[in-house]
């Protein structure tokens, strides 16, 4: 090890008890001169890793699903020794790195850092969303196959579709889908991972042509369904009120729904006074996704005096696509039920049933004077019972 010395110079020491002065001999200090990277450690997330220096280099790998671009490195250098760059300034390992170490003696040494990212083999196209003037979808995508399947609603034109696709992180899709329009033909997209493998996948679109009809109609039990006006002392919580019912709608396949309709045992009748309503009646019903969120709605109106029966709702205007195997929660009720005073009963299965008859009821209530509404989600609560219904529409 070669040390550098530096003469301080002279210290004269001024005697207090003598006139004259003496002098020592010239001090000499040595600076180090070591100037070595003694360990790298490398971070991204929650990815971690030391690196072997040799022969003033750094080299290795790092796995593809790091983020090169937003690394840090922890450098470690010889006592009184300085580094540049400063580490904590390096963000990316696009491209190899030059560290220059200077001794306290001022003696450099270049170190050249080069690791490297993987190159991703990930060739999948993540998701694939259809978009037209009636509907929008994401399609059903089989990774494993490479197909794309997508029935689309009945009166789809197949020649003005657009679509959109979202690929494996730092892929590339040829043909792209938003420069591909017509749809009449199946299309094969060829998906190039970064590390050049590649994945066709062929989507194809199909009309929806097969009649679907479900109808749940085994009735043993009835709940109230629509207003109360009663004001009743001894059970304050009782009215008014206005009282709804819904039920889960799960499909095995994706369905273009035309009609949905509930059955009610009986007329409506005023409890405060035991009379037949004999005028029309309204009703709604809210279409909601899995957390209660309104996706669409429809009313009907119904001519009185209503006898009993089933309540149809005309679904075709709303063009909408029910998917496989998700959960929606349809709900219905009388409009102004509170202010009518008038119910009937909503017909149900209180036995355990199979297939759509047998996924999970709702119940709904809301109170103007709590300012509440069976609009709102949180009036509505799970019911043990099936309740009677029926579903048209295609396939």
């Amino acid at each position: 090890m070669t040390k550098k010395l530096i003469t301080l110079g002279r210290v004269c020491l001024l005697s207090i008890l003598m006139i004259n002065a003496s002098c020592d001999k010239d001090e000499e200090v040595v600076l180090n001169d070591d100037n070595f990277i003694t360990s790298v450690k490398l971070t991204s997330g929650d990815f971690t890793k030391d690196f072997e220096i040799k022969d003033n280099e750094v080299n290795g790998v790092v796995p593809y699903t790091i983020d090169d671009l937003d690394i840090a490195f922890a450098i470690t250098i010889s006592d009184k020794a300085t580094v540049t760059p400063d580490p904590s300034t390096i963000s990316s390992i696009k491209d190899p790195i030059n560290f220059i170490v200077t001794a306290e003696n001022g003696e450099k040494k270049n170190y050249v850092v080069n690791i490297k990212r993987e190159l991703s083999p990930e060739n999948e196209i993540v998701s694939f969303q259809i978009k037209t003037d009636l509907f929008e979808t994401n399609a059903d995508i089989d990774n494993e196959t490479g197909k794309i399947n997508q029935r689309v609603l009945p009166n789809t034109v197949l020649t003005s579709i657009e679509t959109t696709g979202v690929i494996s992180d730092r892929a590339t899709i040829n043909p792209d889908p938003k420069t591909i329009s017509d749809y009449t033909n199946p299309i094969t997209f060829t998906v190039t991972a970064e590390n050049g493998e590649s994945k066709e996948y062929l989507v194809t679109l199909e009309l929806m042509n097969k009649e679907y009809t479900a109808q749940c109609d085994i009735s043993n039990a009835s709940k109230w369904f629509g207003g109360d006006d009663r004001v009743i002392p001894d059970y304050p919580e009782i009215g008014p009120r206005n009282v709804g019912t819904g039920q889960v709608i799960l499909l095995a396949k994706d369905t273009y729904p035309t009609k949905f309709g509930f059955l009610l045992r009986r007329p409506f009748v005023s409890r405060r006074t035991n009379t037949n309503y004999l005028g029309d009646l309204e009703f709604k019903l809210n279409i909601r996704d899995i957390n209660g969120v309104i996706i669409t709605s429809k009313n009907v109106v119904i001519n009185g005096p209503f006898i009993g029966g089933w309540i149809d709702f005309d679904l075709t205007s709303l063009n909408l696509l029910l998917k496989k195997n998700i959960q929606y929660n349809f709900t219905y009720y009388l409009i102004n039920g509170e202010a009518l005073g008038v119910s009937s009963g909503s017909d149900a299965n209180l036995n355990v049933d199979s297939g759509i008859c047998g996924a999970t009821g709702f119940s709904g209530e809301s109170k103007k004077k709590n300012n509440t509404s069976l609009e709102d989600w949180n009036v509505w609560w799970s019911h043990e019972w099936h309740f009677n219904f029926r579903l048209e529409g295609k396939q």
